[in-house]
């Protein structure tokens, strides 16, 4: 049996005492404003020396004037002092540590007019940076050897000179999903070694992998005699299960094909002993929706086993621990991400951190005693922390955005019910400071559909409990962290049961005396705009709706947009074999049910679910007399990243809620001191 100490919230245990009608409130100071949301600095991918004496790390800050965010390499020892930067420039980024502890490498763009990014190393005892690499296409992801000695790096092929001129002239045609193309222009790439010789730097680098290739994931092995990659031999979208793990014995250049199968592999990883190879796939044969299952492929046998098969969690990232018998990973259960530890003999989980939020990110020193992580919660938008796992302990390592202290930031309650087919669903209730009675309240949708709610900090939510609303955010059938039951609940009945949890959802949230039946709104991104989109063509209980990034209509964004995963599970099918579901299951076959003023939000350059949906279900909405907004974000993908456009979107949504929700016809936010020059965005009412 394998077993693993659950994460206890505290919300349970009250519950299990009859104190299911506890709310966790904003705590009282000054509100969190649309400023604080786009001014915070960030911090990430925290890098542990193999010592455990220093950890590099990532922070990002605003630039308002550049219309930015810019990132730089910075350090902090391990016992929280002396933070700094660690490299001059920021255009810096990536940065490892060498296994010896002697190095520092990261990549830096090098060159007049095209810019192309480069290895470069620094000596941790002091020194200038060298620059490792003079390679024709910029480096990308890269692994150090376990010697210390080379590097290995993923670089895109570069095209022969003539057809190069020939492309910047103008004879940039991109022939979709054919060679290395996808709905873009692509470029076969592969995996090359340079070694680490500083005398003569910069060096040439040796192709390891054979052309033509895509090249996901790979691995050296620890002696450095073998490479492990994924690869597939053309770049078609949604055609990722195509995807494989080759064995390459880099002396020779002989391979061997480790997996065979229609299921996507990532995460490729060496036992400590060179043995063994482990990697996450859905399935060994096919591509199931599945949280992601962790393989063992051992060598000398051939023999692959699932590791962790009966639990839950959903592993979102792992490493082996040195001594081989056990690995450690980062998971979410539920609405908490942790560390666990699996010993790889016997299945069992040990819980190792048991913290209420997001815990990610997480890099060990050479033993695997420290982990330095990035740790967000509710009310702490995400810093560094050490953890020592023998005892339990932890140093703060950072405080990136300490005028939030004193803020009034809401902890949300864990709530749940019981929707319309006895499933139990769990989800986020944030409240405001100080209401005593129903009031106006968000429904909000996630993304995905295999998204999910955490206990991590949600600026959008604290902005709207900062202008008094409560938000309800339901974690319903398709959602991860819950195990794969749950998460295919809405396997091709999208709109279906997953719409039942929500309304289920907010009807609890009526009886409990929290929102009002007659102040209520929907909001969402991608399938949360989706599922939303659906919602107000349901039902007319919603006074306001706000959708990002949405599929109005399956069947004309069959060809546009990224969509496997509706083809495969959400609706099964295609538009032809399954007319009828693909149709009946579009928002836009509905729209003349709408009455729900809507404003709707989409990037121009978005290719997973394409701007045209947005237009056209605001077009129709304007054609039926409905109420609508649609702001379009020139630049943008999937994601609103620009500052600018950032800020506008929040105060827009805010806006139209204000006057939907609250008659607030009149409202504007509080401008911003510095702020000049115009936003770029067009709006169309």
């Amino acid at each position: 049996m394998r077993t693993y100490v659950p994460l206890v919230s505290i919300t349970a245990l009250l519950a299990a005492f009859g104190a299911d009608q506890l709310t966790a409130q904003a705590s009282s100071g000054p509100t969190f404003s649309f400023d604080d949301a786009i001014d915070m600095a960030r911090v990430s991918g925290p890098r542990l020396a193999p010592d455990g004496s220093r950890v590099l790390f990532v922070r990002n800050e605003l630039d308002w004037d550049e219309n930015k965010r810019v990132s730089r390499i910075w350090v902090v020892g391990a016992d929280g002092q002396n933070a700094r930067p660690f490299t001059g420039s920021a255009d810096d980024s990536n940065p490892e540590w060498s296994p010896d502890g002697r190095w520092v490498s990261f990549t830096r763009p090098v060159g007049d007019s095209d810019k192309v990014r480069q290895l470069f190393v620094l000596p941790v005892d002091g020194g200038e940076a060298v620059k490792l690499t003079r390679h024709v296409t910029a480096v990308g992801s890269y692994r150090w050897s376990v010697d210390s000695g080379s590097i290995f790096f993923l670089a895109s092929d570069s095209l022969p000179d003539d057809v190069e001129k020939e492309r910047k002239n103008g004879d940039d045609a991109v022939f979709i999903d054919e060679g290395p193309n996808g709905q873009t222009r692509g470029s076969w790439n592969g995996v090359w070694q340079v070694m680490v010789e500083l005398a003569d730097a910069p060096h040439d680098a040796t192709r390891l992998t054979p052309e033509p290739r895509r090249i996901g994931n790979f691995a050296p092995s620890p002696d450095g005699n073998f490479l492990a990659y994924s690869h597939r031999g053309e770049n078609r979208r949604n055609a990722g299960h195509l995807a494989e793990i080759a064995l390459l014995t880099i002396a020779s250049g002989e391979e061997v094909q480790i997996t065979d199968n229609d299921a996507p592999e990532s995460q490729l990883a060496w036992s400590p002993d060179g043995r063994a190879i482990t990697f996450v796939a859905p399935d060994l044969e096919t591509w199931e929706l599945d949280q992601g299952n962790l393989y063992h492929h051992d060598i000398p046998t051939g023999e692959t086993r699932q590791l962790i098969g009966d639990t839950d969690l959903d592993m979102r990232s792992y490493r082996w621990n040195p001594g081989g018998r056990f690995i450690d990973m980062v998971a979410l259960d539920r609405t908490d991400a942790n560390l666990f530890r699996i010993d790889i003999r016997s299945d069992e989980i040990e819980q190792l951190t048991h913290e209420q939020g997001v815990l990610g990110g997480a890099s060990f020193d050479a033993l695997h005693n420290l982990a330095a992580v990035q740790y967000a919660s509710p009310v702490d938008p995400g810093d560094l922390w050490l953890y020592d796992l023998r005892d339990g302990s932890r140093v703060r390592l950072t405080e990136v955005n300490p005028e939030l202290a004193g803020k009034a930031l809401a902890e949300p309650e864990v709530v749940r019910w019981t929707s319309y087919d006895g499933l139990e669903i769990e989800g986020l209730l944030y409240q405001p400071a100080g209401r005593s009675a129903p009031g106006a309240t968000v429904l909000e949708i996630h993304g995905g559909p295999a998204g999910v709610f955490t206990r991590g900090f949600d600026a959008d939510a604290q902005l709207l409990v900062a202008q008094g609303y409560a938000i309800l955010q339901p974690n319903v059938r398709g959602s991860s962290g819950y195990g794969d039951a749950l998460l295919r609940g809405n396997m091709n009945d999208i709109g279906g049961g997953d719409y039942q949890d929500l309304m289920t959802g907010v009807d609890a949230i009526i009886e409990r005396g929290v929102a009002h039946a007659d102040s209520l709104a929907v909001k969402g991104w991608s399938y949360g705009g989706i599922l939303g989109g659906w919602t107000i063509t349901r039902t007319d209980r919603f006074k306001a709706a706000s959708l990002g990034a949405m599929v109005a209509d399956w069947r004309s964004e069959f060809g546009a947009g990224f969509n496997f995963d509706v083809v495969r599970w959400y609706l099964g099918g295609d538009p032809w074999s399954n007319r009828d579901h693909w149709t009946e299951r579009s928002a836009f076959s509905h729209l003349d049910k709408v009455t729900t003023p809507t404003i709707l939000f989409h990037g121009t350059q978005d290719r997973t679910d394409t701007m045209e949906q947005s237009m056209n279900f605001f077009a129709g909405l304007r054609h039926l007399g409905v109420e609508a907004r649609f702001i379009l974000f020139p630049r943008e993908g999937h994601g609103i990243q620009e500052p600018r456009h950032r800020r506008t979107l929040l105060i827009e949504e805010m806006r139209w809620l204000n006057q939907y929700l609250k008659g607030m016809v009149d409202w504007e936010p509080p401008a911003r001191p510095e702020q000049s020059a115009k936003t770029g965005v067009a709006a169309i009412s």
